[in-house]
């Protein structure tokens, strides 16, 4: 055979090997383009996924920080009583004893969020917003406790929570903070199961020792003290001299309503204890001869709002007054009744000792007590400023930012409780402020343009709770400030650098700090001991002491 016709022959049994060869590739560059587009979708799940894991993350620690700004009590949105008052600075809403569960301590605060939270309801079962971690948390009064290894099949019944709602810009619209809820209860021992603030006390989940609420004393969380009711009793437990604080513990729930997906997180916070530096019921910071002045038959004692008033617990050992510069008693009957702290204990001494004249001086039982230059924390000036327009004789407000509030006559104003931040107040006439009786009110001043910022003459306060601390005046600068007395005028005055003159020669309940204090009218001072452990602060933010991711 010819090689021609042999080669033809190879040739032709070769046929069809680059087609399949092509067929071959291109099955192998489908395989690859199927895998890069299997792969790049996987890449796009596991990217949405974690992108819509970080945006339920973001927006549950968004919860929290919108309610821990809220619980400063500087906010005009406050959700926190500016008082313990013997219920642990529950938040505000629930300090009414018509809002509080029947069981001590377990009160239940729910703030909503998201674009709809009329249909938010974390109490109730079965749904994408169910609080079905609070069973694990240790409320015992309000669900029932299970390990932390099973889903709620409790959730509070009706009366043992209240509720408010989000307060940030575009609430209820579809640009609002994404969160779906946010829970705000005072921290119990057995909050975080397995990790109990004592675990001698709280050794498995929902026995009796881990009910006991917590308190923060600066440096770690403790269990309040039995027999207790409020954080600050704790103060003369602890060697710093802090006033211990509540831990609030707050759970934030975000929802992707599309999806379903949830993610909740918990955080532990509690404001900064302050030194517990007022030693006497009415102080002077000042360290000028005369810092604190009596006289007309200006008097004082203490009493206990919280241990049955006035007439029932009047102590004649308990009105104390200091001074960082002198103290200074004329005429008789002037008394007073308590210690006087002073930097000196020498009678006669000036500026820092004591001077008497006129028969007034100490009731017997009570001493000139030595104690060195004492520092008061200044309370912030309101942030924004207030505007400096007038408000003349409005008859009720609500809490919120006000000008220079201006009553004559017999007006009488009334003041719903909460925050008021404030240019100035004046009273004139028998013109009253009344605190409306279900709850405190704070009002911070700030003076601008004012000599006399604080002027509570006139017919003076009314607060009908009879508990000094629900009326609270906090100013930093430097003015005067002026203070009638009366049957009803239970109040706090916080302002350690102003000039405080009490006039009228009638009552005063409470307590009150100046950089300066002038009786010279004959009002009688009576010191309510419950502020003792529970100094009024400057409002600063709350601390966070711990966060977490919780599983449900």
């Amino acid at each position: 055979m010819k090689r021609s016709q042999l080669n033809q022959r190879h040739l032709n049994r070769q046929n069809g090997i680059a087609l399949v060869s092509a067929l071959l590739i291109l099955i192998l560059l489908s395989a690859i383009a199927v895998g890069l587009v299997l792969s790049s979708n996987t890449e796009t799940s596991v990217n949405a996924n974690y992108r819509q894991e970080r945006t339920l993350d973001f927006a549950a620690r968004a919860g929290i920080e919108e309610v821990r700004d809220r619980m400063a009590p500087a906010s005009p949105n406050t959700l926190i009583s500016p008082t313990c008052a013997g219920t642990g600075c529950l938040p505000a809403a629930m300090v009414s004893p018509a809002n509080v569960p029947s069981s001590v301590n377990k009160g239940i605060l729910y703030v909503l969020g998201g674009a709809a939270p009329a249909s938010v309801t974390p109490w109730t079962l079965n749904t994408v917003y169910t609080d079905d971690e609070l069973c694990h948390d240790g409320y015992t009064g309000v669900v029932t406790v299970q390990s932390s290894d099973v889903h709620c099949n409790t959730v509070p019944g009706s009366g043992a929570y209240v509720t408010t709602t989000s307060t940030a810009p575009w609430k209820g619209t579809a640009a609002a903070l994404p969160y779906q809820w946010v829970r705000v209860a005072w921290k119990l021992n057995g909050s975080v199961q397995g990790y109990p603030v004592n675990y001698a006390a709280c050794p498995t989940a929902g026995v009796a020792g881990c009910s006991t609420p917590v308190c923060y004393d600066g440096a770690e969380e403790i269990l309040l003290p039995a027999g207790d009711t409020n954080c600050g009793q704790a103060a003369s437990r602890n060697p710093a001299g802090s006033i211990a604080t509540p831990v609030y513990l707050i759970t934030s729930m975000a929802v992707n309503t599309a999806t379903g997906a949830r993610k909740m997180a918990q955080a532990d916070v509690a404001s900064p204890p302050p030194k517990q530096t007022q030693l006497a019921g009415f102080f002077a910071t000042s360290t000028a001869c005369g810092a604190f002045i009596m006289q007309g038959g200006a008097t004082t004692d203490g009493f206990s709002s919280s241990g049955g008033g006035y007439a029932a617990t009047k102590s004649l050992t308990a009105g104390g007054i200091g001074s960082n510069g002198s103290v200074s008693l004329g005429g008789s009957p002037t008394q007073v009744g308590g210690n006087v702290y002073v930097p000196n204990a020498l009678v006669g001494a000036c500026p820092d000792g004591l001077q008497t004249n006129g028969g007034a001086g100490l009731i017997a039982g009570n001493n000139i007590i030595a104690q060195p230059v004492t520092t008061v924390p200044t309370p912030p000036v309101p942030n924004p400023l207030p505007p400096t327009t007038s408000n003349n004789n409005p008859s009720s407000l609500v809490p919120g930012t006000y000008g220079n509030i201006s009553l004559t006559g017999h007006d009488n104003l009334v003041l719903a409780p909460g925050v008021y931040n404030i240019n100035s107040i004046t009273m004139a006439g028998q013109s009253t402020v009344t605190i409306n009786p279900v709850g405190a009110v704070v009002i911070n001043v700030a003076g601008t343009g004012q000599a006399t910022p604080v002027d509570l003459e006139g017919g003076g306060v009314v607060n009908p709770t009879a508990v000094a601390g629900n009326f609270q005046v906090n100013y930093a600068g430097t003015g005067t400030i002026k203070v009638a007395g009366g049957a009803s005028a239970y109040e706090v005055i916080n302002a350690p650098n102003a000039a405080l003159t009490f006039t009228g020669g009638s009552n005063f309940y409470g307590s009150a700090i100046g950089a300066t204090v002038d009786d010279h009218g004959g009002t009688a001072l009576h010191f309510d001991t419950t502020l003792m452990n529970n100094v009024p602060t400057p409002a600063a933010n709350l601390v966070e002491l711990s966060l977490r991711e919780v599983a449900y």
